[in-house]
């Protein structure tokens, strides 16, 4: 036990970000016993814990909105009073260091949204532009759009963008290795070098990916490389979204740059890896993979034409930048087990280990499952619940389905390597928590902590205006309430004066990858509390459920046996009384498909389930036939329908249609040439169709 706390120790403690209408202020979550475990005495009023407050106050006043850098080592923070202000995080152990390293950008008071590049070397703000009458000298605004130097926050260069959707920011994208910058403006994407900005006097892009009424774009934050992407460190992915208009579907598309941007409107590239087209999707969220060749495409719409849900319908694409067939990409649909919209859905982080996703769909109470993140197939289900939040830790190992929001606060801890539900017990009575867990009401902001090894839930206004506060949770789902750990008082920040509160973010390999530690030993009627002692108490009684004899049910949810439907009601009851799907593993089809054998010795051979050779031989026959019937009805529909499309194309084209109806005319020339009386009655029509045919030529125009 020692050993593990010393490796724990060995690491820099984790840190809170708390904004609140006073402050913001940093805090300072440090391991469990780690100054007992020293063996030194450090009192909390020694002067050798002043350098290292656990609460470090970085600005006071009012607060907007902060944005960190992925590494954590940087931090914005706006202010209205003074505008955005830049801090350096490994500077900053006291109040006098992080005034020292405060940097104010200069005008930025009106500052709405605002970030970091993916390595931090830049900052990029956006706010509202300033009317002609009021610009300087009466000309044109000054650039709002603006790129700044997370170094010494000087301005670098700017770009003018009327107005800017939160489904568009940021407009200007860096690659991950922030060797080009991406900028959307109508219809192209501008190509920049990613350092142009400091080193270049007259920023100018260097390319240009065309794309019609493009309305927003992404870029993976990270890429690891593998043996099926090698040798394409120079090449980047990137999606494009073009929205559904003028009874048009909308469009999703995944692009290479520079090799496969799309032929038909960069001739200079080849053509699309994959594209997506459908209807009802009004908003698209990308979410990539953490090797960066993949993303999750999440489509949504306000309302359901099929009338079945009150929250609009959603759709969920896998899109793959490789497949396993060929060098073009694939786009899956997802399977989802559960019937519904999707709630939530996120990627697991690690890139180390086997891709995979999380996604809760259906109805109340919702489904979760664990699918494979090369094939979208389903692979885990964790059952259901009333849960409608994912969120896993950094290094992929803990996974946390929480039920917030409209919902009641529930909480469930998985370890994803052992695909189990991390048991929970009542602190205080030691009793086994069960599928109910613990429960985080009027839970507004959540996240891990970059160890893994503490979960925060927090309440937050203007969300919720009563009962503002954060909350800590081991990875195991037991609130923490020792005060050594948590050394805010939330009674500071009631009933409505915490904005928001966040874990600051590390660079990945910072914190090892901990398993989970041994539970400790307890006897029956014994419960551990939080300094770690034992207390012997009385086993507590839970009273069973007792579903009452004969319930009435209505006639609307009645079905043919006379029980219940699958009315809200009913769900609520099913769950209640232990009814509902609980976690299982999910066979893959090609298991199902060959059917559950055992594995044989060497040079046995499996049994046939009592079928004969020739029965088999038959079979296999007949598998064969069916598949090659719909290898063949595939090809001619693929056919017919390229051929559609291809008359459909020639029928728009005004130069295909002239030439088509040049054909004509040339036909009926031959035909005026030849004697009348042997002519039939189609020629006949034909050659009287030549006025027609003269008319529709005249109006193309060509």
């Amino acid at each position: 036990m020692s050993s593990s706390r010393e490796k724990a120790s060995s690491h820099p403690p984790c840190r809170i970000l708390m904004r609140s209408k006073d402050a913001v202020e940093l805090y300072r979550v440090d391991e469990p016993n780690t100054a007992a475990a020293s063996g030194v005495s450090q009192p909390n009023n020694s002067t050798a814990d002043a350098p290292n407050k656990k609460c470090v106050t970085l600005a006071r006043g009012m607060s907007t909105l902060h944005s960190f850098s992925r590494s954590g080592s940087k931090l914005l923070v706006h202010l209205p009073s003074s505008g955005v202000k830049l801090f350096d995080l490994s500077k900053v152990s006291n109040d006098e260091q992080a005034a020292s390293s405060c940097i104010t950008l200069k005008d930025t008071k009106g500052v709405q949204f605002m970030g970091f590049s993916t390595r931090g070397s830049y900052i990029l703000t956006w706010e509202r532009p300033l009317k002609a009458t009021s610009a300087a000298g009466g000309g044109n605004p000054p650039p709002n759009l603006k790129i700044w130097s997370s170094i010494t926050g000087k301005f670098l260069h700017g770009f003018s963008m009327k107005t800017c959707k939160r489904s568009q920011w940021p407009p200007v994208k860096w690659t991950h290795d922030e060797k080009l910058a991406l900028h959307l403006v109508t219809n192209e994407i501008h190509v920049y070098r990613g350092h142009s900005f400091v080193e270049e006097e007259q920023v100018r892009y260097i390319d240009k990916v065309r794309c019609k009424d493009v309305s927003s774009f992404s870029v993976p934050e990270s890429f690891t490389p593998s043996l099926v992407n090698v040798g394409q460190e120079d090449k980047y992915l990137l999606s494009t979204f073009v929205e559904e208009a003028k009874g048009k579907p909308a469009r999703i598309s995944l692009l290479r740059y520079p090799d496969r941007c799309g032929e038909v409107e960069n001739p200079k590239s080849g053509s699309l890896l994959v594209s997506k087209s459908f209807y009802q999707a009004e908003d698209c969220s990308v979410m990539w993979s953490p090797k960066g060749d993949a993303a999750l495409i999440l489509t949504t719409t306000t309302v359901d034409t099929s009338g079945s849900s009150y929250y609009g319908s959603t759709n969920l694409y896998l899109l793959l930048s490789e497949s396993k067939t060929g060098l073009d990409g694939d786009a899956l649909s997802v399977p989802l087990p559960g019937s519904g919209s999707v709630s939530d859905v996120a990627w697991m982080p690690n890139a180390g280990k086997p891709p995979a996703f999380c996604v809760i769909s259906g109805k109340m109470p919702a489904m979760a499952s664990l699918h494979n993140g090369s094939t979208a197939e389903p692979i885990f289900l964790f059952g259901h619940g009333h849960r409608n939040t994912i969120s896993w830790s950094d290094h992929g190992r803990f996974l946390t389905l929480g039920g917030f929001g409209n919902l009641a606060g529930g909480m469930d801890f998985y370890d994803r390597n052992k695909l189990k539900k991390i048991p929970q017990y009542d602190p205080r009575t030691g009793a086994d928590l069960g599928a109910n867990g613990n429960t985080a009401s009027c839970t507004v902001g959540y996240g891990w902590s970059p160890s893994s090894r503490y979960f925060l839930v927090s309440t937050t206004t203007p969300r919720m205006n009563v009962d503002n506060g954060v909350k800590l949770y081991k990875y195991n789902g037991l609130e923490i309430r020792d005060t050594t750990i948590v050394s805010w008082d939330n009674s500071n920040f009631a009933p409505d004066r915490l904005l928001a509160a966040e874990f600051v973010p590390a660079s990945p390999g910072a914190y090892p990858d901990r398993p989970q530690s041994p539970p400790p030993k307890r006897k029956e009627g014994e419960a551990t509390n939080e300094e770690g002692l034992s207390a012997v108490i009385a086993p507590p009684v839970v009273a069973a459920y007792v579903p009452p004899v004969a319930r009435y049910v209505p006639p609307g949810a009645r079905n043919g046996n006379g029980s219940g439907g699958m009315s809200l009601a009913e769900r609520m009851r099913k769950e209640r009384e232990g009814n509902m799907m609980g976690a299982t593993k999910v066979i893959p089809k090609s298991m199902v498909a060959s059917g559950d054998r055992k594995k044989l010795p060497v040079g046995l051979a499996p049994t046939n389930d009592g079928k004969s050779k020739n029965a088999l031989r038959k079979e296999r026959q007949k598998l064969a036939k069916l598949k090659a019937e719909q290898m063949e009805r595939e090809e001619k529909e693929r056919k017919e329908r390229e051929e559609k499309e291809r008359m459909e194309a020639a029928a728009n084209d005004p130069a295909k249609r002239a030439k088509k109806l040049n054909k004509i005319l040339k036909q009926i020339a031959e035909l005026k040439a030849k004697d009348p009386s042997t002519l039939n009655d189609d020629q006949k029509a034909k050659i009287a169709s030549e006025a027609e045919v003269l008319r529709k030529l005249s109006e193309l125009n060509v």
